[in-house]
Parts: structure tokens; C-alpha cells; sequence
């Protein structure tokens, strides 16, 4: 799967836990249903890991180690018009602003 197809499988992955999750909130005697939510649950968590290990964090939350790896490609989010995942043209998650640690606007 390619970055694109990985990134619609989490999406369509999490849609249903969330709507799993719903349908417990009234329904939670129903065991069919949380034995799909939990089965949901787990392919969404190996779809996330892998997304994350080949393309960086898909939040912020995720980002681990001693850098701020979270701007240094584009967001989940940014898809460009030809459906790819993309589209800040090499400048950075935020479209080429920053800013510096004392607060002050800089483009790169």
C-alpha cells in the first residue's frame, strides 16, 4: 500500500471504531459488535504504526525522540489536488512559515 491508500485506510479504519464506539454507547450488551470494534481497534492500531514508521507521525502526539519531527514533512492532511499526500513543496508541514523559539515570524 502506498502512502496515499495507507493514510484513506486509517481514515476509513478509524471512521468505523467511531461509529462502533457510538453504536456501543446504546448498544453495549451487543457482543458481536465489540468483538468488531476491538478487531477495528487492532487493524487501525497496525495501519497507524505502520503509516507512522515509513512516514512520520499522523499527530502530534505521536512524534518521540529528542527532535520536533512533526513539521519536517507534510501534515496527514494536506492532500495535494492530484489526490496525493502532500503539498507544502518542500517547505515544511506549515507552508514554509516558522516560528523561531523566541516567538518572532521567519520564512524559510
Amino acid at each position: 500500500m502506498n502512502k496515499a491508500e495507507l493514510f484513506k485506510r486509517i481514515q476509513e479504519l478509524a471512521f468505523v471504531k467511531t461509529e462502533l464506539e457510538l453504536f456501543l454507547d446504546t448498544h453495549p450488551e451487543c457482543m458481536a459488535a465489540l468483538d468488531y470494534y476491538h478487531r477495528i481497534v487492532d487493524e487501525y492500531g497496525i495501519a497507524l504504526e505502520e503509516y507512522e514508521t515509513k512516514y512520520g507521525p499522523i499527530t502530534a502526539g505521536a512524534v518521540m525522540g529528542d527532535r520536533w519531527t512533526w513539521v519536517e514533512s507534510p501534515w496527514p492532511w494536506h492532500i495535494e489536488a492530484n489526490g496525493g499526500v502532500g503539498g507544502n513543496n518542500g517547505n515544511g508541514a506549515n507552508g514554509g512559515c516558522q516560528r523561531g523559539c523566541n516567538g518572532e515570524r521567519t520564512r524559510k
